[in-house]
């Protein structure tokens, strides 16, 4: 067997030359243009019998799937700080994503695909986000909390893993899904200073929040996947249809001599989203368990005072 980027396997997806059934398995997407191009395998066979053998090699065509990607903006709210009596919380406007997106994706499979149906319904579409950098401090007047993660770390609210929040499977050949993608990352404290051994007042401003610095990176891939492929190789599975980065950050000023609702500078700052691309673009999706929601590290050590 020769070309078609195909490869010859048993019915449990282990490599196999030889046997009564063997089965031929392609899926290569061009992470380029976010399709699946057209190909070609030569298969060739021996039959063995104890007269002798024969053999016969047969072109296999491997037909294409295109995906028709449309509505791709990507909108940006706020980060803003949220007070309230025992706290803040660095967050979106309420009822606001930070960052959204809403595209349509229409799947399109070839005249030649003898399958349609079970093809269309063995392809799911979803978002994939990692994240790039991380940084969450709070600086009270003697302590520094700090919250850490092993970066470049997978995201996600609800899954499925590896997927960020849902997945949708298409139904048929021309079926066209709306994917919903927002995020809207927070972080909070308490205006007073949870670290037991940080002094106490007087002067007032000990055991104070004084600083917080809030900022995050992403990574964002629009994909589909291969529900069949994934089975035997999860990494390759993706078609990569289009790709962004965006971040957000606030880092504020504290005083906790104000009245709540005015203690934070600057109160709030916009989203940075580039553009959308075509295919994967650069960099490669984090698909390891791990994801900074649960997997995290709370540092909290004494500082010196300001």
């Amino acid at each position: 067997m020769s070309g078609g980027d195909a490869a010859l396997v048993d019915g449990t997806g282990n490599p196999v030359s030889t046997g009564d059934t063997v089965n031929l398995r392609s899926f290569k997407p061009d992470d380029a243009t976010g399709k699946i191009p057209a190909k070609t395998a030569s298969v060739s066979v021996t039959y063995t019998h104890p007269n002798g053998t024969a053999s016969d090699s047969k072109p296999v065509p491997i037909h294409g799937i295109d995906f028709e990607v449309t509505d791709t903006t990507v909108t940006g709210g706020v980060t803003q700080a949220n007070e309230a009596a025992l706290g803040v919380d660095l967050g979106n406007a309420p009822g606001i994503a930070t960052m959204s997106t809403d595209p349509k994706v229409k799947i399109k499979l070839d005249a030649s695909c003898p399958r349609k149906t079970d093809c269309a319904q063995n392809h799911q579409v979803g978002f994939l986000q990692t994240v790039l950098t991380n940084d969450r401090r709070m600086r009270y007047t003697h302590t520094l909390i700090e919250i850490t993660v092993v970066l470049p770390i997978r995201d996600q609210i609800n899954g499925p893993k590896p997927f960020y929040e849902g997945v949708t499977p298409f139904t048929g050949d021309g079926d066209r899904q709306t994917v919903h993608h927002e995020d809207s990352p927070n972080q909070s404290t308490d205006w007073v200073d949870p670290r037991g051994g940080a002094p106490a007042p007087p002067p007032p401003i000990n055991r104070q929040l004084r600083q917080m610095f809030f900022s995050d990176g992403f990574k964002v891939w629009l994909v589909v996947q291969n529900i069949e492929w994934a089975v035997h190789d999860k990494a390759t599975s993706f078609v990569f249809l289009r790709n962004f980065e965006w971040s957000m950050q606030l880092n504020v000023a504290v005083d906790t001599t104000q009245p709540v609702g005015n203690r934070c500078t600057p109160f709030s700052q916009n989203p940075t989203i580039g553009p959308v691309g075509i295919g994967k673009g650069g960099g490669t999706p984090n698909l390891a368990d791990p994801y900074p929601n649960v997997n995290h590290t709370v540092n909290t050590n004494a500082a010196p005072g300001i």
